[in-house]
């Protein structure tokens, strides 16, 4: 017989094991999946992997796709770093997109790409830091659930588009179907290389790298983690643990935030209904597939675009409906999670007495 025994620690190479053991098992389960709607895996997943990472186009809309779930998985992980539930990121995105929409509707016909752009970066991040200190303050000094403001601020931001789009944002020119018009070319986030993936992607990287020196090396990151792993404690060692549930949650919001900018400078070029296929919603599973690391959230933001162009494949290549992508997104966050027991437990056979 077996029973579970908690660990005192858990190793490097068992997190490593674990995590890759869950991905593993989810890729099962998604075969099985396939087979029960016709179509063999042992052949889809050669042709989708091929299609994904050797064909120009196809690892060029992976890297497209990753960069929004970086930067709204990102947001979510610092949240989460006071145990705060960011559930707005959604909202957050779609406000980025707004602020980034009327910032280039308003200057970029004047202005050249050496002032657009920063002001775009800056505006963007600014607007979703406010956006995100609506529910921030509410928790942080009303003791508001951030879970509940963020997810309902969500349908906000999004109504929030539609009425622009569909009011005074509309472009006559496109048949009055409900987007902008295009932007003035000193708003487009510039291209690496000849490809079609922006500096959107460098700039969350970088975000993430700088998050995790912030929280390792300064006295504020180390006052978030201790706050982090008791409040308590940090109240009775003379933190301002209200203003740090402020500033994390604000700060959450306005990375988040970003993914809009990027979404609607680097790819779209104007703002439309729909631009998102929710990617705020997907950062939360990037951020926990992430345990909440920051540095972890680039590995998991690739993980999941990977799922999500690979399910994009599979209608094409398949003609299989997009709740496919969503099913397999289910799959690996239910396996993934449920491996966190063996993070904290392990197995260890009962010895008879």
């Amino acid at each position: 017989m077996f029973e579970l025994e908690r660990r005192l620690e858990t190793p490097l190479s068992v997190q490593v094991l674990v995590t890759v053991g869950s991905i593993v098992l989810a890729l099962l389960l998604g075969s099985v999946l396939l087979a029960m709607v016709g179509v063999n895996p042992m052949e889809a997943y050669p042709i989708v992997g091929a299609l994904m990472f050797f064909d120009q186009w196809g690892w060029q809309d992976l890297f497209l796709k990753m960069t929004p779930l970086l930067l709204t998985g990102l947001g979510v992980a610092i949240a989460a770093q006071l145990n705060l539930w960011n559930i707005g990121a959604e909202g957050q995105l779609y406000l980025g997109a707004i602020a980034t929409t009327w910032l280039a509707l308003e200057y970029s016909e004047v202005l050249d790409a050496h002032f657009m752009l920063p002001i775009l970066l800056i505006g963007t991040f600014v607007a979703g830091g406010m956006w995100a200190a609506i529910p921030a303050g509410l928790r942080s000094w009303f003791g508001v659930n951030e879970i509940i403001t963020t997810l309902l601020l969500n349908y906000v931001a999004i109504s929030l588009a539609d009425y622009l789009l569909y009011g005074a944002w509309r472009d006559p020119s496109t048949l009055n179907f409900p987007m902008t018009r295009s932007f003035g070319e000193s708003s487009y986030l510039p291209m690496i290389g000849s490809t079609t993936v922006h500096w959107g992607l460098p700039l969350g990287i970088i975000l993430a790298v700088l998050t995790w020196v912030l929280l390792k090396s300064t006295t504020i990151g180390f006052q978030i983690r201790v706050a982090g792993d008791n409040l308590s404690a940090a109240d009775y060692s003379g933190f301002n643990t209200k203003n740090l549930l402020f500033i994390v949650l604000v700060l959450s919001g306005a990375v988040a935030a970003l993914a809009g900018m990027t979404e609607v400078a680097g790819v779209h070029h104007r703002l439309q209904q729909n631009f998102s296929i929710n990617y705020g919603y997907t950062g939360i599973i990037v951020s926990r597939l992430a345990r909440n690391h920051p540095i972890g959230v680039i590995g998991t933001a690739f993980l999941l675009a990977v799922i999500f162009v690979g399910g994009e494949l599979l209608q094409v290549e398949y003609q299989l409906p997009i709740a496919v992508v969503y099913l397999f997104e289910g799959l690996l966050l239910f396996t993934v999670i449920g491996s966190e027991l063996f993070l904290s437990y392990r197995l260890r056979r009962r010895v008879a007495l």
